[in-house]
C-alpha cells in the first residue's frame, strides 16, 4: 500500500525570471521602444482580462538582486495553454533585450495532510487562485530530504501529518498579512514544490521563513532553492524600468 499523501491539483503554473540587457535597450530608437512597450502592455492586458474573468491568473513583478530583473508568473488550465502564453511572451519585441535566467514548471496543489475539505471554497481559491495585486512577492522552491536517517518519504503518514499540522498552524498566524500559494513540481521540474508569498510588507517574508526554520519539518527535512523577491510591476514601475 502506498504511503503517499493524497493530493488534488488545479491550474498549471510557470514562474519565469528574466534579466534586462539595458545596454542593448539603450541602442533602440524611441519609436522602437514605444512599440515594444505598447506590445508588452497589450499582452499583459490580455492576461488581466482572463484574470478578471477567472479563467486563469498571473503576476508580474520586479526582481531585486543579480538573479534577474523581471518575474512573470502565469497560471493556466492546461500545460498546452501555459506553453502558448509563454511562447507569445518570447515572441514579443521586448523579449529581444531579455535573457531568461530561471523557470519553474509546476501545478497548484493541496494535500490531505491537514484533513481539510478538498471541495471547500478555501480549497478552490488555492487550486484556482485569483492572484492579488499585493505590493510585494517572494518566490522560492523547496524539496524534502531523502538522506539516510532523515528521509521524509520513509516516515509514516502519521509522523508526517503531525509535523505538517504544526507547520500549517504556524503559517495560519500570518494569514492577515500574507497570501501563500503552493505549487507541486514532482515529475515536472527539479524541485518538489514552489512557494509563492504575497503581501504589502516585505519584512513579513523574512519573519515567516525564519519562524518556519524552527519547525521540525523544515529544520530536519527542508531543502531550499533560491529566493526571488520584488515589487509589483505596475505601469509606473514598468515605465521607470524601461525609461
Amino acid at each position: 500500500m502506498s504511503n503517499a499523501v493524497r493530493t488534488v491539483e488545479g491550474w498549471h503554473s510557470q514562474h519565469m525570471v528574466f534579466r534586462i540587457d539595458f545596454q542593448k535597450w539603450a541602442q533602440w530608437s524611441d519609436a522602437d521602444k514605444s512599440a515594444a512597450k505598447a506590445e508588452l502592455n497589450a499582452y499583459l492586458s490580455e492576461l488581466e482580462t482572463e484574470n478578471v474573468a477567472e479563467k486563469s491568473s498571473y503576476a508580474f513583478y520586479s526582481v531585486n538582486g543579480v538573479k534577474g530583473d523581471l518575474l512573470l508568473w502565469i497560471l493556466q488550465p492546461t500545460l498546452e495553454s501555459l506553453y502558448e502564453w509563454e511562447i507569445r511572451f518570447r515572441k514579443l519585441k521586448i523579449a529581444a533585450v531579455l535573457e531568461q535566467t530561471y523557470s519553474y514548471t509546476s501545478v497548484t496543489e493541496l494535500s490531505s495532510y491537514l484533513q481539510s475539505k478538498m471541495d471547500s471554497e478555501e480549497a478552490n481559491k488555492k487550486l484556482y487562485p485569483h492572484i492579488p495585486k499585493d505590493r510585494y512577492l517572494c518566490f522560492y522552491t523547496m524539496s524534502k530530504k531523502r538522506d539516510a536517517g532523515e528521509n521524509w518519504f520513509m516516515l509514516s503518514m502519521m509522523d508526517r501529518a503531525k509535523m505538517m499540522k504544526s507547520h500549517g498552524d504556524l503559517g495560519r498566524t500570518y494569514l492577515d498579512v500574507l497570501s501563500e500559494y503552493t505549487t507541486g513540481g514532482c515529475g515536472l521540474d527539479a524541485w518538489e514544490w514552489g512557494i509563492t508569498l504575497m503581501g504589502n510588507d516585505d519584512v513579513q517574508f523574512k519573519k515567516i521563513v525564519y519562524d518556519m526554520r524552527f519547525e521540525e519539518v523544515s529544520a530536519r527535512y527542508g531543502l531550499f532553492g533560491e529566493f526571488y523577491v520584488g515589487t509589483i510591476m505596475d505601469e509606473a514601475l514598468l515605465e521607470k524600468t524601461f525609461s
